[in-house]
This record gives structure tokens, C-alpha cells and sequence, in this order.
């Protein structure tokens, strides 16, 4: 059963993939598309760190992570919200929370 999902699953990511990148379709998406799929990276980085830096526990109730995750995931945030480009904010980020981890803390 598992590697029948595994096998669905590849399924439709290949399809997926192939269907927008494939010469044989052309497909265009709009103007307000377009702009809507500008947000994704940005979206895609937030939910990637929001999760670290608040952390709810059942138990214990609602958590910040450590003063260096919160300080780079705030570095992270506002770039984001000045639309810097996303490989930018990682490294920028990265950076500073690897300083602060490593080097200052």
C-alpha cells in the first residue's frame, strides 16, 4: 500500500511538472496570476521559519525559540516584507543567526 502512494505521489508531481513545462501545451497564465504567484516565495519562507520561532506546545502553552532565531527570523521577515529577493533574505539571515549563534552568544 505504501508504494502504491509513493507511486500515486509521483505520479501526479511528474504530471504536474510536465503539463507546465512541456512545449506540446501552452499555457499562459494571466496578469493577476502572475502577480498572485510573485507572493509564493515569500510565503514559502514565512512558513518556513514562523514554525521554528513560535512554537506552541500543548502542554507548556505558547514558546519563543532563543533570542538568535528570533532576531534572524525578524531580519528574514522584514526583508521579505521589502521584497528583497528571496535567495538574498536566506543568506543574509543565515548569516546573521550563524553569527549570533557561533560567534557572539
Amino acid at each position: 500500500m505504501i508504494w502504491l502512494l509513493l507511486l500515486g505521489m509521483a505520479l501526479i508531481t511528474f504530471a504536474n511538472r510536465y503539463l507546465f513545462f512541456s512545449s506540446m501545451i501552452v499555457y499562459s497564465p494571466g496578469p493577476k496570476f502572475k502577480r498572485f504567484l510573485s507572493y509564493s516565495s515569500y510565503s514559502v519562507l514565512t512558513a518556513i521559519w514562523a514554525p521554528i520561532i513560535f512554537n506552541f506546545d500543548g502542554q507548556s502553552g505558547f514558546e519563543l525559540a532563543g533570542f538568535d532565531y528570533v532576531l534572524a527570523a525578524a531580519v528574514a521577515g522584514l526583508l521579505s516584507f521589502y521584497r528583497v529577493a528571496s535567495i538574498v533574505v536566506v543568506l543574509l539571515s543565515s548569516t546573521l543567526f550563524f553569527m549570533l549563534r557561533f560567534y557572539l552568544l
